[in-house]
């Protein structure tokens, strides 16, 4: 058993996602890199959009779902600069490790045929999570165990879309040194919206905000 985070792509992502492959997979005469960078910039937008954006429903306290927005719109700025800064005019040969990266390791088959975006979780990140939302039910709250499963799930996907990503990249060593410094203000925004989110919620709003978030847990059949 392999377990997964990922989310459904919007329709508009996955028509970015099949006209990609096409291209690629038919060998067609044009440049690679506008489709490579409008396709992450998509992705990062829609991840964002479900780990964060739609939580913002389940606040209580409209000043404090004001407060949660520009938590949100921070990381979204930050996100999206990072990624104009690294996106470039590539030569096609050196974005097949991106588009490679994208389809193999950054997109799954779910156990109802649906294409996910997302990727596999180490044991340990596994057991974390899942045993987190575990403890969140509606007789028992165990609201740290479950802010760990939430920092990790955050922090596993950082580190794949963005630390991992990156990798894939033909960067300059000025380029690739903003990295760390970028994801670690990233991290700061997401810890930040977290800890503002999960103290202000009671039993029953931490159990909407489980029930949230498990559909994005997928356990496939080795």
């Amino acid at each position: 058993m392999t377990h997964y985070f990922g989310f459904l792509p919007s329709d508009k992502l996955n028509g970015m996602i099949d006209e990609a492959e096409r291209i690629i997979d038919s060998n067609e005469k044009v440049e690679y890199y506008p489709y490579r960078n409008e396709l992450t910039q998509q992705i990062a937008s829609e991840l964002i959009d479900n780990l964060l954006i739609s939580l913002i429903d389940v606040i209580p306290n409209p000043e404090r779902q004001a407060s949660m927005r520009k938590i949100v719109g921070t990381i979204e700025r930050a996100t999206e600069t990072l990624l104009n800064v690294l996106l470039g005019k590539d030569k096609n040969e050196d974005i097949m490790p991106s588009f490679n990266f994208l389809k193999n390791q950054s997109m799954f088959i779910d156990n109802n045929g649906m294409r996910r975006v997302g990727f596999a979780l180490s044991k340990q990140s596994a057991q974390t999570i899942i045993g987190g939302f575990a403890a969140v039910t509606p007789e028992t709250v165990d609201k740290a165990k479950f802010k760990i499963a939430l920092e990790t799930m955050t922090e596993e996907s950082l580190t794949h879309f963005i630390s991992k990503f990156t990798e894939t990249l033909k960067l300059g060593m000025i380029k690739r040194q903003s990295i760390p410094v970028a994801k670690a203000g990233i991290d700061k925004g997401m810890s930040m919206a977290l800890n503002k989110l999960l103290p202000q919620l009671p039993d029953d709003g931490l159990n909407r905000l489980a029930r949230f978030y498990r559909p994005f847990l997928i356990d496939i059949a080795d």
